[in-house]
């Protein structure tokens, strides 16, 4: 992994509320939909989307990572449909239970694309209605970004986000705490933040995973000093 550009596996872990999709899907899966993806990023700044930003359908049974990976890569090469797809965690009833979180995939696509995963031999829960909910999301995945600046890089996928590099991943709530002080106690500084931890050959390197759409290298700097300060106090 070299200092300009990473290309390796990590992991991504946020909080959103999810529930049971309500749009007609024909699907006779448990399928989740998160209600407000960038919970921090003051929702009418994101422009309003006829199609979900994100689909987590919910496995019967725990798969190794490996296991749904190689689903995925049989399910696009089977039937070259387009879509993005990771194995991933969130919690049900306060439980734990593994999921396959889909981007890029409509409401009207979902109940096919799972039926190709189903003949795949990925199994799936049942559907039914799930009541809005937080939940801790923790998606596995493989990033590829470039450096901006000295801690700083641009996600080579989606532009809108940003990885800052940070000394240390703390416990969610307190992540959560550090943020919404960040985020409320500074004026005009809107932003949703995400942990992100990646391999590199000494072993995890940890980012702080910012959602804006604007692109000033002043302020994700000065977002990465609030954290970096913030940190070294704990």
């Amino acid at each position: 992994m070299s200092n300009d550009i990473i290309r390796s596996v990590g992991t991504i872990v946020k909080k959103e509320k999810l529930a049971s999709i309500e749009n007609a899907t024909n699907s006779k899966v448990l399928i989740l939909e998160s209600l407000l993806p960038y919970p921090g990023y003051h929702g009418t700044t994101i422009p309003d989307k006829l199609e979900p930003e994100s689909l987590f359908a919910v496995t019967k049974v725990v798969y190794q990572d490996e296991q749904i990976i190689r689903a995925i890569q049989k399910v696009k090469k089977m039937h070259k449909v387009t879509f993005d797809a990771v194995p991933g965690t969130i919690f049900l009833k306060n439980n734990p239970v593994n999921i396959i979180r889909f981007k890029d995939v409509g409401y009207n696509m979902i109940s096919e694309i799972i039926k190709y995963f189903m003949d795949a031999g990925i199994a799936f829960e049942k559907v039914r209605k799930i009541a809005p909910y937080e939940s801790i999301i923790r998606i596995r995945k493989f990033f590829t970004m470039h450096m901006l600046s000295e801690g700083i890089y641009e996600d080579m996928d989606v532009k809108e986000f940003f990885y800052l590099q940070v000394s240390k991943s703390p416990d969610w709530d307190t992540f959560d705490k550090i943020t919404r002080n960040i985020r409320y106690n500074i004026e005009d500084l809107i932003f949703d933040g995400a942990q992100t931890s990646v391999y590199n050959a000494q072993g995890l390197v940890d980012f702080v995973r910012i959602y804006d759409r604007n692109r000033y290298i002043d302020k994700l700097s000065y977002i990465r000093k609030c954290y970096q300060d913030a940190y070294e106090k704990l």
